[in-house]
């Protein structure tokens, strides 16, 4: 009877936020207001209008905020609960916008990167990407910047001229990461957590075995780190012609004020804090000009927002997906932990509606090829599977390509091994080849609230499912057994696909995590490239011209399929104390593969389950 209380706490505090909600997805224009004021209060007066010249058109792009390459729609409860920052927007639109830039008649374009935007390694290599080509197209780039970290700097890098506010300052952090780990936790709580693994380098059961991380898979991140490090260094350091090792020892120092960062070499010219506009007038010498947006169309604000409107949008069914009707090339989104089911949940690559949606894909003839983006840490191994054999079902149909995002780990892997061209970004976490069944075990913490249990049993099978007690020796290696059997079909998986013997791909394997530059070396992946490298492959493959479609699949959910289609966060905003709540989901709701660990315990019966998933929190910055 809590729930409903919940839900409408949820929808009052989401009436709150809702104008931040309703705002556009694009990028925001910078000074827009100062902008829409020196388009009419610079101009002639009204007898001259006729007589007056036209003044240049300049075009701006700003992106600001998150990007995901498949944004949900609606609103994340776990950001509500927490205070956590609006939605992410969707990539590939703004994506587009960067694109198009080199099609412009202008020759001289902004980008103005003081909006705080937040790409990922793969997303910022496709932007830049962009950039070099509008450059090749003879457009000058003018960027803009105030405060700047390393990823927002490698964009600016690619740019002709860097404009930096005069009160600015630069972040040139390195790449590094933060894994949590819950041993000292749970054994403060009473749970125990019982492990069967293969491979010493399976990190993902790590956090859960070890109050501190191993030194050899601490060796072993480091060099990932290393690899995708120097990809940004790169950038940099060719971007603005300095040497890559001037650009590592900046990083070893960090922070760099404005003055800093032009006696270095890496921005051209220091401006007052006044917006991109204002910062073009000024090196111009002149404001006889028009600001132009050229960002991804936006989205118009909502005037009502009166519970029924609300309530009626928050409701309705998400984007219809259009009826694909003429030749297309499908970039197909398999995106977050992949879970067994039938029904789609909001983060979740479910295998029942994954498997659908790729054999509908198969069967329709305007669908000339596929790109399969592939964003996802693992998950579980049956999954996994369904969803590789609808792919290798596809494959056989129509030209396929894989192109990884942010992390395509372990089961993400898994469900490339059907022989077709893989395609990473440096950036790009993968591997972790390599399984572990596990089950929560509290036992201790029973016993402490005084709670006993009893199992009517006609033979030791059923203790495997126990809550309240640890494995047996017996039951522990019958289920070590059954996950070193999967382990070996992970294993010819891979060698088949990649022209491999099983020994070879042992050697990588053993739930080892490499970078997409790694992967290349290793012949886990077969080249680096992003979503229009691929799409250009499917089109060679499919003998297509230029006269065909680019299509993203699938839409986006909707706020209430985002809201009740995780029992996770319906079970615990039900039945958990809001401050212990809000705690909870701070540490770790932001990690997708913890909360699917936690969403299987409190959903299962006590039995262990078998997964190919990568470590928890593994997300490099």
């Amino acid at each position: 009877m809590r729930t409903p209380i919940v839900l409408f706490s949820l929808l009052g505090c989401l009436a709150l936020v809702q104008p931040a909600v309703a705002q556009d997805t694009g990028g925001k224009p910078a000074d827009s207001k100062q902008a829409a004021k020196a388009g009419k209060g610079d101009r002639a007066g009204k007898g001259d209008k006729a007589d007056a010249p036209a003044k240049p058109r300049v075009p701006f792009l700003r992106p600001e905020g998150a990007y995901a390459d498949l944004a949900e729609s609606g609103f994340d409860v776990t950001s509500l609960l927490t205070g956590g920052a609006a939605p992410a927007k969707p990539f590939f639109p703004f994506l587009d916008a960067v694109q198009a830039l080199a099609k412009l008649p202008e020759t001289e374009v902004v980008l103005d990167l003081s909006g705080g935007a937040g790409f990922s390694q793969p997303q910022l290599r496709e932007v830049e990407r962009a950039l070099q080509a509008a450059r090749a197209a003879g457009k000058t780039i003018t960027c803009y910047v105030e405060n700047v970290d390393t990823g927002t700097f490698r964009l600016a890098a690619q740019c002709d001229r860097i404009l930096m506010a005069d009160m600015g300052a630069m972040d040139m952090r390195s790449a590094a990461m933060s894994v949590p780990h819950f041993k000292d936790a749970l054994d403060l709580l009473g749970v125990q957590v019982e492990v069967t693994r293969v491979g010493a380098f399976k990190g993902a059961v790590e956090p859960y075995m070890l109050p501190t991380m191993s030194d050899h898979l601490r060796a072993h991140y480091e060099a990932m780190l290393r690899s995708m490090n120097d990809d940004s260094v790169r950038a940099i350091a060719s971007g603005r012609k300095l040497q890559p090792e001037v650009v590592r020892a900046m990083q070893a120092e960090r922070l760099l004020t404005a003055k800093e960062a032009k006696a270095r070499g890496l921005v051209d010219q220091l401006v007052p804090w006044n917006g991109a506009q204002r910062a073009l007038a000024a090196v111009r010498g002149d404001e006889a000009f028009d600001y132009a947006d050229v960002g991804p169309k936006k989205k118009k604000k909502k005037e009502s927002l009166d519970f029924m409107s609300l309530m009626t949008g928050m409701f309705s069914g998400g984007k219809k997906e259009k009826k694909i009707d003429e030749p297309t090339v499908v970039v197909m989104h398999l995106a977050g932990q992949i879970v067994d089911g039938d029904k789609p949940s909001a983060g979740s690559m479910v295998s029942g509606p994954a498997v659908a949606k790729l054999d509908e894909l198969a069967a329709n003839e305007h669908v000339k090829g596929v790109v399969v983006r592939i964003n996802s840490p693992g998950g579980s191994a049956t999954a996994s599977e369904a969803i590789r054999n609808a792919l290798s079902r596809l494959a056989a149909k129509k030209p396929v390509v894989f192109s990884m995002g942010d992390l395509a780990a372990s089961g993400g892997y898994w469900i490339t091994t059907i022989g077709q061209p893989i395609l990473a970004e440096v950036g790009t976490i993968t591997g972790s080849i390599g399984v572990f069944g596990m089950r929560f075990q509290p036992g201790a913490l029973m016993r402490r609230l005084g709670v006993h249990t009893e199992i009517v049993r006609l033979d030791d099978g059923p203790l495997m499912d126990a809550m309240d007690r640890p494995w047996s020796d017996a039951a522990r290696g019958r289920m070590q057994a059954f996950v070193d059997d999967i382990y070996v079909r992970f294993l010819q998986n891979v060698a088949a696909s990649r022209s491999k013997t099983t020994e070879q791909v042992d050697a990588i394997a053993g739930g080892r995590v490499w970078s997409g530059q790694q992967a290349v070396e290793n012949g886990l992946v077969d080249a680096i490239g992003g979503v229009g490298d691929a799409i250009a492959m499917v089109k060679k493959r499919a003998s297509l011209g230029d006269d065909f479609e680019v299509r993203h699949q699938p839409e986006p959910t909707n706020f209430a399929d985002s809201l009740l289609s995780s029992f996770f966060d319906a079970q615990v905003a039900a039945g958990v104390e809001r401050g212990a709540l809000q705690q909870l989901l701070g540490q770790v709701g932001h990690l997708g593969e913890v909360l699917g660990l936690l969403r299987e315990a409190l959903a299962g019966d006590g039995s262990a389950k078998v997964y190919a998933l990568m470590p928890p929190g593994l997300r490099v910055r």
